[in-house]
């Protein structure tokens, strides 16, 4: 055996064989016998305390929807015995059971004051006083007719740190919900719009969790979208473009020298490999009259947004004048 565990285990015996140890021990005895006593007493007398209830709806046909947010809980101060109190809030998860048939009609749920101090009451048992609810009634209102599909428009101010782009448009999962009403204006309803939110400085792709903008009488089902927020790295390229003059007189011509100019842009790096061919430059045959030297200026005439910092990087080539 170990000689730190013979040790200890000596020294625990002959510390249990002392005098003081009993003492100890008969004192920690006797005070958690009378903490238990005061404890069962404290339970019969009357006491407060607040529980959160679950509420059920049961027997909902497959066909209805609910237009109206239903509570999933309420918050209720309950004065009874202690014992009471343990035993129906504390050592069960107390609810409340509502049967859809018997209290939903001409799509409306209705759960009146009094419904809902008979299942309190219920719950709690006869002699529990309710102190105080969170809601005391409910009134929901429900639809059996069919919903329609509708696509989702993102609303949001997304921007990206430096060094990095938004690349591509946002993307919602998924990208359209089914909108429920008890009206008619579902005929009207063609989009959905997420609420309005911001993200700035994003330096990577991005994920968020966006709830449908809440509009009156209509419920969408999902209620909320995953938003994606493509985010790519910029990365520096440079192209070879051809020169165009342009505002060239009837029966003249210029040669170009050279008639390709370098391009510089940053663009982001999943589309570092892609041809760029929507970007033209040009030169303006009136800027030789009006500036009178050797060389004449190149200026970008279109390129594609996504494009970031686009400079030409030769930005002037030599000409000559020709007669055709």
């Amino acid at each position: 055996m170990d000689p730190l565990l013979s040790d200890a285990k000596g020294r625990w015996k002959r510390l249990k064989a002392t005098s003081g140890f009993h003492s100890a021990a008969i004192f920690l005895a006797c005070v958690l016998t009378a903490a238990l006593f005061w404890y069962i007493l404290a339970l019969n007398d009357n006491m407060q305390d607040g529980f959160f209830v679950k509420i059920n709806i049961n027997d909902v046909p497959k066909n209805v929807t609910f237009i109206s947010d239903v509570p999933d809980k309420v918050y209720v101060t309950i004065r009874d015995k202690g014992t009471s109190l343990m035993r129906h809030g504390r050592l069960k998860d107390p609810s409340i059971d509502i049967d859809f048939r018997r209290y939903a009609a001409n799509g409306v749920l209705r759960y009146r004051r009094a419904d809902m101090m008979a299942a309190l009451r219920n719950t709690f048992g006869t002699n529990a006083t309710v102190s105080s609810i969170s809601i005391d009634s409910i009134r929901l209102d429900y639809t059996t007719n069919p919903g329609k599909r509708i696509p989702v428009v993102i609303d949001g101010d997304v921007g990206a740190a430096s060094g990095f782009v938004i690349a591509g448009r946002l993307i919602s999962d998924p990208v359209s919900v089914v909108a429920y009403s008890t009206s008619e204006n579902l005929d009207t309803l063609h989009r959905a719009y997420t609420v309005h939110f911001e993200r700035l400085g994003l330096s990577e792709s991005t994920k968020m969790e966006v709830r449908i903008r809440p509009m009156a009488g209509i419920r969408t089902i999902p209620d909320e979208v995953q938003v994606r927020i493509p985010v790519e790295t910029l990365v520096h390229k440079v192209v070879s473009v051809n020169v165009e003059p342009v505002n060239v007189p009837a029966g003249k011509g210029l040669l170009l020298f050279p008639s390709k100019v370098n391009v510089g842009f940053y663009v982001p790096m999943n589309r570092f490999n892609e041809d760029e061919t929507d970007i033209e430059v040009y030169v303006d045959y009136e800027d030789i009259e009006r500036l009178r030297t050797k060389r004449i200026p190149v200026r970008i005439a279109k390129h594609p947004e996504s494009l970031v910092n686009v400079s030409v990087v030769n930005d002037s080539v030599e000409y000559t004048i020709v007669k055709d």
